[in-house]
């Protein structure tokens, strides 16, 4: 493509293996009348081929079988019209009357190439563009199926940059001088490594600001205990795995638990780039990371993996923090894991606690888990848990990131108790399922479920009164065997 050079703009294109000039002439005279016969065919100097068709005409010097293209913000009249028509659709005997009319305005006009008017109005195409925005409108979407057709979806955004580098290497071009052809010159190679690395920034942009925890995959429990004082902020949901064939489904849960890994273990920016040529790569990353940490062991990868496929799938939640295998001075005083989660008064903070309880105390189990969740409020625990969600967020990443000023370090504590919630989540060896299959089993299970929520939720310190608190209850057949088997599928031993 060259750009003001013999024409406004001169294209080499090629067809069928056969290359052709296309010269273009962007007119943009302002009138309010429409383009006719007679104003194109009008010589303003009456002794020189000085008329807008002759003026086209007259750049026919390259090559074989050249095209024309006329782009205007004014309209033509209707004796002009098939010239707006593609060239294979046009009606022969109507397009051959007028190339004849025309070209008897002026006869001896002729190209260096032997080619004269009536064949300029068989290969000519007249557009119609009434502003630059109907321009930028048609070439935006573009750039957008070109970029869908290389395999990527560029943002509206990025699109916009791509369009806007485009006419920066075209406005370069046409100022240059017509002493350098190569400036004034965008050959199709240079504009395919061009477009190659505009694909490759927009790939980069969209992974940089991704947003994967829209993705949530397929529920695997079901909800079968609900219970909630609005009055004193407290709650408790249960969740029942079921059985196949009357088989309990560890198995089926360990796998679908061991799938959350790699959200649970990964930075949000690190999910985005993961494709299925480095899949693997990414999860043993992963669990490298889980290995590597001492403090970390299959019974509370296995708690937080719990926690937050029941925040994700329930509450529609997005991890704020990717906290599992952060160290703290505080130790396990601060919450491994940190998720906002929409509600009808605004986004709320949820700092969740997990317990796997296969003893049959369960005074002992009230008892830890009421004296971790007073122990989370408390100044300094509070002030590290905003010092390390500020330190580990990505909120290019998030979808929700409205928390107010409660996240602001500068703020009192007391706007972060505001936003704050303490789920709980405690998964325990069941009477009911430990005694196998039966058609009243889930009856049985929700009193089970609905005893221990109760339960849990009268003992809860006094000092969580203003902190809203919900237990989630998880009935398991066997622990030892799920552990056992969640072990296995992430290569963690030391049950």
């Amino acid at each position: 493509m060259e750009c003001e050079t013999s024409d406004d703009i001169t294209v080499v294109a090629a067809k069928d293996g056969m290359e052709y000039p296309e010269y273009i002439q962007v007119k943009t005279t302002d009138k309010d009348t429409k383009w006719t016969q007679t104003e194109i065919v009008s010589r303003p100097d009456t002794k020189r081929p000085t008329s807008l068709i002759e003026k086209s005409l007259l750049c026919d010097k390259h090559g074989p079988g050249a095209k024309f293209r006329i782009v205007t913000k004014r309209g033509v009249n209707k004796g002009l019209e098939e010239l707006m028509i593609p060239l294979a659709k046009r009606d022969r005997q109507r397009i051959a009357d007028l190339a004849d009319k025309l070209n008897r305005k002026h006869s001896a006009t002729l190209s260096e190439r032997g080619n004269n008017l009536a064949y300029w109005v068989k290969n000519v195409i007249w557009d119609v563009f009434a502003t630059t925005d109907h321009v930028e409108t048609r070439n935006l979407q573009m750039v957008s199926r070109l970029a869908e057709e290389a395999g990527s979806n560029p943002t509206y955004s990025n699109v916009k940059k791509i369009y806007a580098d485009l006419l920066s290497k075209v406005d370069a071009a046409a100022v240059a001088s017509r002493r350098n052809m190569a400036e004034k010159t965008i050959t199709r190679e240079d504009a395919l490594v061009w477009w190659n690395q505009q694909i490759t920034l927009s790939n980069q942009s969209q992974t940089a600001n991704a947003k994967p925890y829209r993705r949530r995959g397929d529920r695997f429990f079901v909800q079968i205990h609900e219970f909630k004082e609005d009055a004193s902020k407290r709650g408790s949901t249960a969740y029942d795995a079921q059985y196949d064939l009357k088989v309990w489904r560890a198995a089926k849960l360990a796998r679908y638990l061991a799938d959350w890994v790699p959200e649970v273990s990964l930075r949000a920016s690190e999910l985005p780039e993961i494709d299925q040529l480095n899949l693997r790569s990414k999860l043993e990353a992963g669990f490298r990371a889980i290995a590597s940490e001492h403090p970390v062991n299959v019974e509370r990868l296995l708690g937080e993996t719990m926690i937050h496929a029941v925040l994700r799938h329930f509450f529609g939640s997005e991890p704020i923090a990717c906290k599992l295998f952060h160290r703290s001075a505080l130790g396990d005083r601060v919450t491994r894991n940190a998720h906002i989660v929409p509600s009808t008064e605004g986004d709320q903070l949820w700092l969740g606690r997990t317990h796997l309880f296969r003893g049959t105390d369960f005074e002992e189990l009230i008892s830890a888990a009421a004296s971790e969740l007073s122990s989370t409020i408390n100044a300094d625990v509070l002030t590290e848990e905003r010092e390390i969600i500020l330190h580990l967020r990505e909120p290019q990443h998030l979808v929700r990131n409205d928390l107010g000023d409660a996240l602001e370090r500068g703020a009192p504590l007391d706007e972060l108790v505001k936003i704050l919630c303490l789920p709980l989540l405690i998964a325990y060896d069941s009477q009911v399922l430990s005694g196998g299959h039966s058609a009243d089993y889930q009856d049985r299970l929700k009193v089970e479920v609905e005893e221990m929520g109760h339960i849990l939720i009268n003992r809860l310190s006094g000092d969580l009164v203003e902190i809203q608190v919900h237990v989630f209850l998880v009935p398991v057949e066997s622990l030892t065997f799920l552990l056992q088997e969640f072990s296995a599928l992430v290569g963690i031993d030391g049950i």
